[in-house]
């Protein structure tokens, strides 16, 4: 997809997709003027290019004078700002509305702000029968339900303006609303249109407006709101400093006295519009009006998808915007910008050979020829290996006739009952037999997450799964990763690379049908390249509101062709009635898929279960395979939160009623509500001087001797919950008395100085104070950084000594140092090739060595260093060193054996290798 950033234009992914320079493109998936930029934006930046040494005026005043006197309206009512984006999210945080009224299709950046300040959204749908047009019932019967309406005028991407009825209404003032005028230049009626001389009257109007599109400078970033004078004010207290650079305002007062340039513009667009609009109906295409410079259209009356055009397009060198992606609009909607005549003509060629070659795709495909390669969305060929998160490698044409491995599938009852160490049982028996295996989950969500050799992103069961099968984890074992960052939004991560942020329902509705391509062709690699594939599903299969767009249980062991066994979890209570409803949901179909049952976690003497495990047989006509007994103290790593609570429960992890010998270490985790990679302190649990406990609340933080503050999905909102719940006074004294406090990933950047995020990445908190124990500031990037690292370190090491470390790093921040540090740790990436050589200094650490932090994940995992640091905490208590006996790594390994043989021994792995058609230790896979 090639709008993995939410927008079209993006000339830098469309070069990794295609296999083109950027230059080779023609773009109409953003909808600039062709006829720009004005002369005098060359001459600016020919003439005045020496004066960047200066500073801007931060008051933008010499641009915001003039805009007002476009306006009719008085200075204090317009503020400038680094586009529209920077305003839309201002504008929002100044109305902080709890229900917001949103057109449906609409412009998606106006939900993803009203759903930063945790606000709600209410559909307004257009009809497309009705051309999309907005009705003034519609507005008002959503103003009795919603404290704010955010409208575009005219509508990004239908391109109508609201009807005049609803202007005159927000006008008067009876409307609490955002008005998005971004396009509104286009319109020659613009002056008559405009509410920005309402809005400077009404606290409650507020009208955006961009610049980049008319005058053709997207890259300079402009735009203005105009607004009572009240909320002026408020906007301009929340705007980053300098937010227009100086650059913007020189081009921004000049481009506004091209008048010319703005006449030959309307005439341009009254007569290349309907042009374009004539030429693609002439296509077959449903062509919706449009009063302003693009055309929405849809491919319904072909039958055909607008990623396969997309794709298609973009092999031709022309990209277009896949409308399916504002939420209101299906996978047949497309948008272009009108251009020039020439490449207008060039679009209507390119849109006429590429869906002549997708319905004879389809038509072959109805005959049986490349019936597979027909099914699935068009996309760029690939060397074998994924260029970008949004366009993984393609499939070979004749993939349907590859011979493909066996596979099956372990579903649960519900989430949490066990599949995914079970999953890496039978990987790891698999491979003791002779096979050549590998895992799949194609969605997982979790916070717990692995690196993989070629420095992408996967769930960390999946990672522990390839472990376990001892080969290399790939994406393609973990597709697509969901990484919540707060209640109901996401950070989706796409072949192991940050796609977007979204919110539940948006990801069902909009992303789901693109999944279901990366799935597939996922699975299909991981087949062709192994004996057998273990699929793990999630969560449960009859949940019966997700079923029709599922991608993870049922609807993925049909495309796999994958006998199922159902696992269920006895320690819940009520296994057999979890077993026989989900059964009794389930489709005949899926019925007949699922081969037997599998019981978790028994404890106790199964003879005494035989009576019920009959009835079930009988019930259902469906073996159970095994009854698992609970295995404890298997120290494998923990998915995600679900398991680290239930350890919690279930163990001595954040209790501080048990007694603690002379002998023994207090250390206290910060159990941070986005508490990720917990697995970091893994192996403290099996140290034995240790007792590790969590702690949440300032009345649990106790007297510890060391205390770690680990890692997090969203730092700030986490600090945040330290100072409210007073964790944050008691680590600074902790530490002020001489206490031992260690930061890793996220808790390294809490206790630096400064945390910026300039464009909202993590929150809406531009600044926010640090704890202070390190002079570092962290600024929160756009591209997350994923890599593994090896290195050394001499901290805590005697003279002489040096250890070796390894472990990866998963961080979207870049942090530097306001005064010279002392950095503990000298790294080196050597996944990632060339592109970073040499070595490279991470983290920070206090001249006692007391106070430390790093990026590394898994820092704790290399076992000298872990018992140095150890004992170094002992010797300050006054007791004596203790030798590194643990080897943390040779005792997961052999987990992974104990777990295989405890499975082995109580499921019938001859049903299940007759499952897969193996013939063990004879004939291999029939």
């Amino acid at each position: 997809m090639l709008e993995r950033y939410g927008h079209g234009g993006d000339l830098w992914t469309a070069a990794e997709a295609f296999g083109r320079p950027r230059e080779r493109f023609v773009d109409f998936s953003s909808n600039m003027n062709p006829l720009g930029p004005p002369e005098a934006v060359g001459r600016i930046l020919a003439e005045q290019w020496r004066e960047v040494v200066h500073y801007p005026d931060p008051a933008v005043r010499e641009l915001t004078g003039k805009l007002a006197a476009k306006h009719g309206v008085p200075a204090e009512c317009v503020l400038v700002g680094n586009g529209a984006a920077e305003l839309i999210d201002l504008a929002v945080r100044v109305r902080r509305p709890r229900v917001t009224g949103l057109v449906r299709p609409s412009f998606a950046e106006y939900e993803e702000a009203v759903e930063k300040i945790g606000g709600r959204i209410v559909d307004i749908p257009l009809d497309e029968a009705n051309g999309f047009a907005l009705h003034l019932a519609d507005v008002q019967a959503a103003t009795g339900r919603c404290d704010l309406l955010f409208l575009g005028h005219p509508n990004n991407p239908t391109g109508r303006l609201l009807p005049d009825d609803v202007v005159q209404a927000l006008a008067d003032g009876q409307i609490p609303a955002i008005v998005d005028e971004a396009f509104l230049d286009f319109c020659p009626r613009e002056e008559e249109l405009t509410l920005a001389r309402a809005a400077a009257q009404n606290p409650h109007l507020t009208v955006i407006r961009s610049m980049t599109k008319f005058y053709s400078i997207p890259g300079l970033r402009l735009g203005y709101v105009v607004a009572h004078p009240q909320q002026i004010r408020e906007m301009k207290r929340l705007q980053v400093p300098w937010s227009v650079n100086v650059l913007s305002q020189w081009i921004g007062s000049a481009v506004l006295e091209e008048r010319e340039f703005a006449r030959r513009t309307l005439k341009w667009v009254k007569e290349e519009k309907e042009r374009l609009r004539a030429g693609l109906q002439s296509l077959g295409l449903t062509v919706f009006e449009s009063d302003v410079n693009f055309v929405l259209f849809s491919l319904r009356s072909l039958g055909l998808d607008v990623r396969s055009l997309q794709a298609a397009m973009g092999r031709r060198g022309i990209l277009i915007r896949d409308a399916s992606l504002f939420p209101g609009l299906d996978e047949t909607y497309c948008r272009v910008a009108v251009k020039l005549r020439e490449q207008n003509e060039a679009l209507l060629d390119g849109l006429r050979q590429s869906i002549a070659d997708l319905l004879e795709a389809r038509e072959r495909a109805t005959t049986g020829e490349e019936v597979a390669a027909a099914k699935r969305p068009e996309r760029s060929q690939s060397s074998g290996r994924s260029v970008s998160n949004a366009c993984p490698p393609s499939l070979p044409a004749d993939f349907a006739s590859l011979k493909l491995a066996p596979t099956f599938m372990l579903q649960g009852t519900a989430s949490d009952v066990g599949k995914s160490l079970l999953t890496t049982a039978l990987c790891r028996i698999l491979l003791q037999d002779g096979l050549r295996v590998a895992p799949f989950k194609s969605q997982n969500m979790s916070l717990n997450s692995y690196v993989t050799p070629d420095g992408k992103e996967i769930g960390r069961a999946q990672g522990m799964q390839a472990d376990a099968c001892r080969v290399p984890a790939t994406t393609d074992m973990n597709p697509i990763l969901l990484k919540p960052k707060k209640d109901m939004v996401s950070q989706v991560v796409v072949h192991g690379k940050p796609y977007r942020d979204l919110d539940a329902r948006t990801y069902r509705e909009k992303y789901l049908p693109e999944a279901e391509a990366v799935v597939k062709e996922a699975l299909v690699r991981l087949r062709q390249a192994y004996d057998a594939v273990v699929i793990e599903g999630a969560g449960s299969p009859a949940e019966v509101n997700l079923k029709d767009r599922d991608i993870v249980n049922m609807r993925l062991a049909g495309w796999a062709d994958a006998p199922v066994l159902l696992v269920a979890d006895i320690d819940r209570g009520g296994v057999f009635a979890s077993l026989v409803g989900t059964l009794d949901i389930l489709s005949p179909e899926e019925r007949d898929r699922v081969k037997g049952f599998i019981i978790n976690k028994f404890r106790g003497d199964v003879t005494l279960l035989t009576p019920g495990i009959e009835w079930l047989e009988k019930r259902t006509g469906k073996p159970v395979l095994g009854v698992i007994p609970y295995l404890p103290q298997l120290g494998l790593e923990d998915e995600d939160s679900a398991s680290l609570e239930r350890k919690i429960a279930e163990g001595a992890l954040g209790r501080t009623d048990l007694a603690l010998s002379e002998d023994m270490l207090d250390i206290a985790v910060i159990r941070l509500p986005r508490l990720s990679n917990f697995t970091d302190i893994d192996p403290l649990e099996y140290e034995r001087d240790v007792r590790l406990r969590f702690v949440d609340k300032a009345e649990t933080f106790g007297s510890p001797d060391a205390v770690i503050v680990p890692g997090s999905k969203n730092t700030v909102d986490d600090l945040l919950y330290l100072r409210d719940c007073g964790l944050d006074r008691k680590l600074l004294d902790f530490a002020k008395s001489g206490g031992w406090v260690t930061g890793i990933c996220a808790g390294y950047q809490m206790l630096g100085e400064k945390l910026l995020d300039p464009n909202a990445v993590e929150s809406d908190r531009p600044v926010l104070d640090g704890l202070g124990l390190f002079p570092t500031q962290t600024v929160f990037a756009a591209e997350k950084r994923t890599v593994r690292a090896a290195g050394m370190t001499q901290l805590y090491a005697d003279p002489g000594q040096t250890f070796e470390i390894q472990g990866y790093e998963i961080h979207m921040g870049v942090t530097s140092f306001l005064r010279p540090v002392d950095h503990p740790f000298e790294l080196s990436h050597p996944d990632t090739g060339s592109t970073e050589s040499g070595s490279s200094l991470d983290g920070a650490v206090c001249s006692d060595g007391r106070l430390w932090g790093t990026y590394v994940h898994g820092i704790l995992h290399n076992d000298d260093f872990r018992r140095a640091w150890l004992n170094r905490i002992r010797a300050a208590k006054g007791l004596e060193p203790l030798p590194a006996e643990l080897r943390f790594q040779e005792r997961r390994e052999a987990a992974f054996d104990r777990l295989a043989a405890h499975v082995r021994e109580h499921l019938d792995m001859e049903r299940l290798y007759e499952m897969i058609g193996w013939n063990k230790g004879r004939e291999g896979l029939r």
